[in-house]
């Protein structure tokens, strides 16, 4: 009679989380509406959180070390934000060749639906990436050649040596990752000109934030390997396993952590001491939602210190990810983005 009521019990515990699961749904946007913004979420505004966070950590960097880290900055730059807003386009640009080459693996994956489903046509989605880059382009260069200089390689190397043959970068072991780790090298970089001049300390305040975001970008070949694999696609993690992967990430953002101590830095040092546990727990539970946390939560934390001297940067996350929320839960029925890492 016990073990009844008992059983009883977590029924109808089990049946209230699959309401509370049904309700994440409940508020869709018609169709009518959510369609047209197919030509925005091409441009994937869920990546943008990290073009958007090594760039503010490159301009912050530039008033750490020339003059002092300002903490709760209110006020607003409004050709900072232009700047960011052009840089954000151009970024997007890159996203969408991204998805034209990976149309396959995205089918095998299950992710990325607008170009890999045919919701949008290839062909328009490349005149849309072109035109968006080129727009870009030719902002900064009339604002400041270096910034012109610095987005041009920026889009050469993630855009075109990332993507296309003869080179198809990212799906080669170690080139897929010194290119993300070389792209976030010029973003940090474009942050600390929207802020001053460039100068040799840009190139040493750099370094633990490329050690942490080699680290993430490693890790992000972990989810995707089994598409990677039925596509003959050499990325770290199918060429090492997920084992060698997890090892390599967690020194690198170890190595940030120390690097980041040395230079005083408490925008880098502080996100990572937080995140410190959860590659502890990847360590010994090496599965991709594991990995997933880790990479979700890590930028989290950083984005989060961010705000702290950028306050105005939170409100933009937060549009930003529920803009991104309800499109996908009316558009596809997917609970995306989300912190949520539910195990098998």
């Amino acid at each position: 009679m016990l073990k009844s009521s008992k059983k009883s019990i977590w029924l109808k515990i089990k049946e209230k989380i699959q309401v509370m699961k049904q309700d994440d749904y409940r508020f869709k946007l018609p169709m009518r509406i959510v369609q047209p913004l197919d030509y925005l979420f091409i441009f994937r505004p869920t990546l943008f959180f990290p073009i958007w966070i090594i760039t503010l950590a490159g301009y912050s960097a530039y008033f750490m070390t020339n003059t002092q880290l300002v903490w709760w900055k209110v006020g607003v730059n409004w050709k900072v934000v232009l700047e960011f807003a052009f840089l954000t386009l151009a970024a997007g640009g890159t996203f969408i060749l991204n998805q034209i080459r990976d149309i396959g693996t995205d089918q095998d994956n299950k992710k990325l639906f607008l170009i890999s489903e045919n919701h949008i046509k290839p062909g328009i989605a490349r005149i849309i990436a072109y035109i968006s880059m080129g727009v870009a382009l030719i902002v900064f260069l009339i604002q400041s050649l270096s910034l012109f200089i610095l987005l041009a390689i920026f889009l050469i190397s993630w855009g075109y040596f990332y993507n296309f043959k003869p080179f198809v970068w990212k799906d080669k072991p170690w080139m897929g990752v010194w290119t993300n780790v070389f792209a976030g090298l010029v973003l940090f970089l474009i942050g600390w000109n929207f802020a001053g001049v460039l100068d040799w300390n840009a190139l040493v305040h750099v370094i633990p934030y490329l050690f942490a975001w080699g680290s993430i970008a490693l890790m992000t070949t972990i989810p995707d390997m089994k598409g990677d694999t039925a596509h003959s696609k050499m990325t770290f993690a199918v060429k090492y396993g997920i084992r060698t992967s997890v090892w390599v990430a967690t020194i690198w953002v170890v190595t940030a952590f120390v690097i980041g101590l040395i230079l005083d830095d408490p925008i880098i040092t502080h996100p990572i001491l937080i995140s410190l546990p959860l590659y502890a727990i990847l360590l010994f539970k090496m599965n991709v939602v594991w990995v997933l946390r880790t990479i979700r939560y890590s930028m989290f934390f950083l984005a989060m210190f961010i705000c702290f001297e950028f306050p105005v940067f939170f409100i933009v996350i937060l549009v930003n990810f529920y803009l991104a929320k309800i499109y996908y839960i009316s558009r596809f029925d997917l609970d995306y983005p989300t912190f949520r890492v539910e195990e098998e």
